[in-house]
């Protein structure tokens, strides 16, 4: 069965021949320590890791306001790092190894700031979007599903706008300029999105989009369905309109919206870290027929010996596969202080453990 044949099923709640799988490293770090080739950036290199992996699924990248930047420092070095200004005015530092990022500088400091910034037109986005379609025809033609990545409303906003504190001071003080600024970003994230679908056309859209904390969301429940909300029923109406499935990758504790971010359309909802709360059986039972159920490895799967990575594979497994809608994946990729022979345990075993029958699977 091909990837992309299996990826479908699983989200047509139908159980294809292996539970479709996603996985990736945590850091660069990690990615030189396990992988045995050099990095490269190219759909070859891509192709290489997806089969090293066994994958399913390959991602792209068409956030809006990163995808058009310009690199002000570059220090060279496997332990270099780079400052870069993004289009719409964000200045970012990025360390490759130990693998770190940060927000150094957000455009929007006073309100009148964002009636400033001129984002780029769709003209500048050209030569973007044509080596993404470039790319995604090379994945597809190899059988592999693709997801285009963006962000969602609320770190679109906080990140690559305001800045954590302040946006989350303006959704207590000042909602709506909260709602002017969500406006704003996913107005234009649409607009570059629409076009990419209609020249790269991938299999799905992922929204990037994480809300909580370990133990519970970073604003109230009524925020979300007041600001944040709207915008992902418009994306995914949207999206769907345009022939795509529509993912939500969203960390946390999101237990008190879940059912609302059901209720939006999305076809999958991820990572579902155990450690953040999110009991995969009792999202399974509650809304297993409604929506895909991606991810339920945990994020620290990194420190288990070799008998718990097989009981927590096994686990997963048993508990999402039956009757299809589950795609298996980690919560936050695999880490470089993983040990090596772990590590290859880990992606060995779920390899073989995803074959279906996988229910009632033991030891």
């Amino acid at each position: 069965m091909r990837p992309s044949d299996r990826v479908v099923a699983a989200l047509c709640h139908e159980e294809p021949d292996m539970v479709p799988y996603h996985e990736s490293f945590s850091q660069a770090e990690a990615l030189d320590l396990f992988f045995p080739y050099p990095h490269r950036e190219d759909s070859r290199w891509v192709l290489r890791e997806s089969r090293w992996w066994g994958r399913d699924i390959i991602t792209v990248s068409i956030n809006a306001p990163n995808l058009i930047s310009q690199v002000l420092v570059h220090a060279p070095g496997r332990r270099g790092y780079t400052i870069v200004r993004e289009a719409w005015g964000t200045i970012t530092y990025n360390r490759r190894i130990p693998g770190f990022h940060k927000v150094i500088h957000s455009p929007v400091r006073l309100p009148e700031d964002l009636d400033h910034i001129e984002p780029p037109g769709l003209d500048e986005y050209e030569e973007k979007i044509q080596a993404i379609a470039d790319d995604v025809g090379a994945y597809r033609k190899a059988g592999y599903f693709v997801e285009a990545f963006h962000n969602g409303p609320f770190v679109m906003s906080w990140h690559r706008l305001r800045g954590m504190k302040a946006f989350l001071m303006d959704l207590v003080q000042n909602p709506g300029f909260a709602r002017k600024i969500v406006d704003f970003a996913m107005s234009r994230q649409l607009e570059l999105s629409k076009a990419v679908i209609d020249e790269a056309r991938p299999d799905a859209i992922r929204l990037g989009n994480d809300m909580g904390t370990n133990t519970s969301l970073f604003f109230r429940p009524k925020t979300y369905m007041e600001i944040f909300n709207p915008w992902e029923r418009r994306l995914v109406r949207e999206y769907h309109k345009r022939g795509m499935f529509v993912f939500h990758h969203c960390h946390g504790n999101i237990n008190l919206i879940f059912e609302d971010m059901v209720r939006t359309g999305v076809d999958a909802i991820d990572p579902l870290d155990p450690y953040d709360g999110m009991d995969l059986a009792q999202l399974k039972e509650r809304y297993g027929d409604d929506v895909t159920l991606r991810g339920g490895i945990c994020k620290y799967i990194g420190t288990y010996d070799r008998r718990k990575i097989r009981e927590h594979i096994e686990d997963r497994l048993r508990v999402g596969a039956p009757g299809g809608g589950f795609i298996i994946q980690s919560a936050g990729g695999l880490p470089h202080d993983m040990p090596k022979e772990n590590f290859h345990f880990y992606k060995d075993a779920l390899n073989r453990l995803r074959r279906y029958p996988v229910a009632g699977r033991s030891g």
